[in-house]
C-alpha cells in the first residue's frame, strides 16, 4: 500500500510538472500572440471583437485635430480616441509597419511633404499614404494590391480619374476621328461616338442606341494591322436607301496599336484629300494630254531638283531615252545627259560648267533665265527657265532653227540691199508714209554730211527739205515734193536740177514707193553750156499745158525753168 502510494506520488509529481510546463506555454504564446497583436491582421480592444485591416482607412487632421469620423472597427483608433492627440496615437499605432514611417508622418505633420510607403502587419502587406490637402494633413491605410476582388483607391484620386475619364470621352466625341477596340477575336470592345455614328451612316443600324454588339465595319481591310506609323486607306460605301443614287466611298487612314491580345484603332476621314488627289491627278492627266501635242518640250523639276513631268517633244529635242526621263534625273544629271549628247554648248571647263549650272538654276527660279543655245549640229534651241509653286522649276526648250535661219538669211538680204544702195552712184533718202527717214545710203551720207550730222537718225522729210532748202538756191520744187509725199490728186514725180549755193548742180528726183514710202535721189550735174542746154533743151520738151511761158536763163548760165520741177535725171542730161 505504502509502495503503491509512493509511486503514486510519484507519478502525481510527474502530472503537476507536465500541467506547469504546459501552462507557462499557453501564457508565454498569449503574451506572444499580444505582443505581435500590433502588426498582425487582428487587433483587440476591451469590450471588443477582433476587427480585420483589409480595408481602406482615410484620417484628416487640421492643425493636428482629427477631423474625419473613426469607424468602430478601426484597427489603429479607438471609437473614443482622443481627436486633439489622434495625430500623435495614430503615429505610435502605425510605428511598427515600417521603421521609416515615424519621420515620415513628423514630416508630414511639420511641412506637409507627402509619402507612400509599403509595411507589414503580420503576413499582409498595407500601404501608407499621406499628404497635404487644401490645408489638411490626410492618412490612408490600406492594402496595397487588389483583395477580394476589389481595388482599394482613394476616394478623391477616384474623383479625378472618373473626371479625366469623363474629359477623355468628351474629347474622344468631339474629334472627327473614328476610334474603336476589338478584342483578339476581331469583336468591338469599345467606340467611340463617332464610330458608332459611322456604324449608322454605313450600316444603316442605329448603334447609337446602345445595342451591341457593335459590328466590326473595316472587318479584313485590317487584316493584318497596319504596321506603326503607316496608316492604310480604306473606303466604305454607305447604304443606299431605295430610290437613292450611288453614295460616293468614305475614304480613312486607319492606324492601329496593339493592345494585349487585340488593338485600338483610330480611322481619319480623308474624304476631302481624295478628292484633291483626284483632282489633281485628273488635271495633270489633262495637262500632260495638252504638253503632249506642243511642239516645245517641257521638264518641271520639283524643289529636290528632280524631274517630275516632262512631255514627248522633250524627247524628241533632247534624244535622251525615255527610260532615263521617267527615272526622274536630277537637274545636273540631265543637263550632263544633254552636255554628253551635244544637246546644249559645250563648256570651256568643268568648273564654269558648274558655276553656270548653279547661275541657271538661280535665273530660273528667278524666272529671269533665257537663252539661244547653238549646238554643234546647227540646231538652235530657245531655253526659258520659270520659277514654279511650291519651289519647282520650269524649262522650255523651243526648236527655233528655222526662225534663227530666216533672220540670217533676211539679215543677209538686207546687207545685200544695203551694199547694192550704198553702190549707187545717187544720193538717196527713203522717208516712210509719216514722214520719219528710213534709209539713206552711203551717198547721201557724202552729199549731205551737215545735214546728217544735225538731224540726226530721227529725221524727217520736213527736217531734211529745210537742210536742203538752206544750201540752194530758191526753188518751187520743195513744196512739190511735200505734194507728193502727202499723195494729193494729180501729182506726179518730182524732176528738178537745182542750184547749190556753192556753184554746183544737182539733178533731183522724188517719187513713191509701195506702202506709201517716198524715195528722193541726188546727183551730181557737170556746169558745162552743153549740159545747161541739153537740160534747157529736155525741159522745155517736156513742159505741159501748152501756152506756158519758157525758162529764162539766169546770169550765171543756169536756166530758172530747170528748177520747176520738170528736169530729167543727170543720167539724161550727161547724154
Amino acid at each position: 500500500m505504502f509502495r503503491w502510494g509512493g509511486h503514486m506520488q510519484a507519478d502525481l509529481f510527474d502530472m503537476a510538472l507536465f500541467g506547469g510546463i504546459s501552462l507557462l506555454s499557453a501564457l508565454f504564446a498569449l503574451i506572444l500572440l499580444g505582443t505581435m497583436s500590433g502588426r498582425g491582421v487582428m487587433r483587440t480592444y476591451p469590450g471588443r471583437a477582433p476587427m480585420l485591416v483589409d480595408a481602406l482607412r482615410r484620417y484628416e487632421f487640421h492643425e493636428g485635430y482629427l477631423v474625419s469620423g473613426v469607424d468602430p472597427n478601426d484597427a489603429f483608433l479607438p471609437p473614443d480616441a482622443d481627436r486633439s492627440a489622434a495625430f500623435r496615437d495614430l503615429s505610435r499605432a502605425l510605428g511598427g509597419l515600417h521603421p521609416d514611417l515615424p519621420g515620415r508622418l513628423a514630416a508630414l505633420a511639420r511641412g506637409g511633404e507627402a509619402f507612400v510607403l509599403t509595411g507589414r502587419f503580420g503576413g499582409d502587406a498595407l500601404s501608407v499614404a499621406g499628404c497635404a490637402v487644401e490645408g489638411r494633413i490626410v492618412v490612408t491605410v490600406g492594402p496595397p494590391d487588389a483583395g477580394a476582388g476589389r481595388e482599394v483607391v482613394d476616394v478623391p484620386v477616384l474623383k479625378a480619374m472618373q473626371s479625366e475619364t469623363e474629359d477623355l470621352r468628351r474629347a474622344l466625341d468631339l474629334g472627327g476621328a473614328a476610334i474603336w477596340t476589338e478584342d483578339g477575336a476581331g469583336r468591338v470592345i469599345w467606340a467611340n461616338a463617332g464610330y458608332l455614328s459611322l456604324v449608322d451612316l454605313v450600316s444603316g443600324r442605329a448603334a447609337s442606341t446602345g445595342i451591341w454588339p457593335v459590328p466590326a465595319l473595316f472587318g479584313g481591310l485590317l487584316e493584318p494591322l497596319p504596321e506603326p506609323g503607316s496608316p492604310r486607306r480604306c473606303s466604305l460605301t454607305p447604304t443606299r436607301e431605295a430610290g437613292e443614287t450611288e453614295a460616293a466611298p468614305l475614304w480613312f487612314e486607319v492606324a492601329a496599336v496593339p493592345q494585349g491580345e487585340g488593338a485600338v484603332f483610330c480611322a481619319t476621314p480623308i474624304d476631302r484629300l481624295v478628292a484633291a488627289e483626284t483632282a489633281l491627278r485628273n488635271f495633270v492627266q489633262t495637262l500632260s494630254k495638252t504638253f503632249a501635242h506642243l511642239p516645245i518640250g517641257l521638264a518641271i523639276f520639283d524643289r529636290q531638283r528632280e524631274l517630275v513631268l516632262f512631255n514627248p517633244a522633250l524627247v524628241t529635242l533632247s534624244t535622251l531615252p525615255p527610260a532615263f526621263l521617267s527615272g526622274r534625273p536630277r537637274l545636273v544629271a540631265f543637263l550632263d545627259a544633254l552636255r554628253d549628247r551635244q544637246r546644249m554648248p559645250e563648256p570651256k571647263d568643268y568648273r564654269g560648267w558648274r558655276d553656270a549650272i548653279a547661275r541657271l538654276e538661280e535665273r530660273a527660279e528667278q524666272g529671269t533665265y533665257e537663252d539661244v543655245w547653238a549646238l554643234p549640229c546647227g540646231q538652235s534651241l530657245r531655253v526659258i527657265g520659270r520659277p514654279h509653286p511650291d519651289g519647282a522649276v520650269a524649262f522650255m526648250f523651243e526648236d527655233i532653227t528655222a526662225e534663227v535661219t530666216l533672220t540670217r538669211q533676211f539679215r543677209g538680204d538686207l546687207d545685200l540691199h544695203k551694199a547694192v544702195i550704198d553702190a549707187l552712184p545717187e544720193a538717196t533718202a527713203v522717208f516712210s508714209g509719216e514722214g520719219r527717214r528710213m534709209l539713206v545710203n552711203q551717198g547721201y551720207h557724202l552729199l549731205w554730211p551737215e545735214a546728217e550730222v544735225a538731224e540726226g537718225p530721227t529725221a524727217t522729210l520736213a527736217d531734211a527739205v529745210r537742210h536742203w532748202q538752206a544750201d540752194c538756191l530758191p526753188s518751187d520744187c520743195w513744196e512739190q515734193i511735200h505734194d507728193v509725199a502727202a499723195r494729193r490728186a494729180g501729182c506726179r514725180d518730182v524732176t528738178a536740177v537745182l542750184a547749190r549755193r556753192d556753184g554746183s548742180r544737182l539733178a533731183l528726183r522724188a517719187g513713191p514707193l509701195a506702202g506709201g514710202a517716198l524715195a528722193v535721189r541726188f546727183e551730181a550735174v557737170a556746169a558745162t553750156d552743153r549740159a545747161v542746154q541739153a537740160a534747157e533743151a529736155l525741159v522745155g520738151s517736156r513742159m505741159t499745158p501748152q501756152g506756158e511761158a519758157r525758162p529764162r536763163r539766169g546770169a550765171s548760165g543756169a536756166t530758172d525753168a530747170v528748177a520747176t520741177g520738170r528736169a530729167p535725171l543727170a543720167r539724161d542730161l550727161s547724154g
